[in-house]
């Protein structure tokens, strides 16, 4: 794999047990004469620029925590855990995002309101929709220009409503 501008070598059998892209990738030989990506140095599977070196080693110290990529991430790695979890829902790797997601916990995250909420949706964690959108309707200030590009205006409205209605239950 190419990763910005490293190269990385994973056993096969590792992203292939993980996801499903890969095992379609693999599942058929390549005709004669034909480099197919990942099947040499010279022609890596390239990963796209969404995906840094940090966050791809990230994921391989959960996926095979050894010598060489490191033990795995320490309970109080929210940021490397948060990572991992965006790998996982970007490849579709359901049975990783569970593992990770039971690392994690929405009170436990270290971002502010916008940030955990823009998570949640983009992670789409059903079970952290409610205490985010609480956490940010409760928050003194109301919410800016930037941070409603960052949510939507679906979302912003939304937070509106329950601050409205916590204001309202208050009086």
């Amino acid at each position: 794999f190419q990763v910005e501008d490293r190269l990385f070598r994973v056993p096969r059998h590792t992203l292939e047990a993980q996801l499903l892209v890969f095992n379609e990738m693999f599942a058929f030989p390549p005709p004669p004469g034909v480099d197919v990506e990942g099947s040499s140095d010279e022609h890596p599977i390239v990963l796209p620029n969404l995906v840094t070196v940090e966050d791809f080693k990230r994921l391989l110290r959960v996926l095979l925590p050894t010598s060489y990529y490191g033990t795995r991430l320490s309970k109080g790695d929210h940021d490397g855990w948060i990572s991992v979890l965006k790998l996982s829902r970007m490849w579709q790797m359901e049975e990783l995002r569970r593992a990770v997601l039971s690392h994690l916990k929405c009170s436990a995250v270290r971002k502010n309101a916008v940030e955990k909420l823009a998570l949640v949706l983009e992670c789409e964690i059903q079970h952290w929709i409610v205490p985010a959108v609480n956490e940010l309707a409760r928050e003194p200030q109301p919410i800016s220009v930037e941070d409603s590009q960052i949510l939507g205006l679906e979302t912003v409205s939304k937070v509106a409503a329950v601050r409205e209605r916590l204001i309202s239950e208050s009086l």
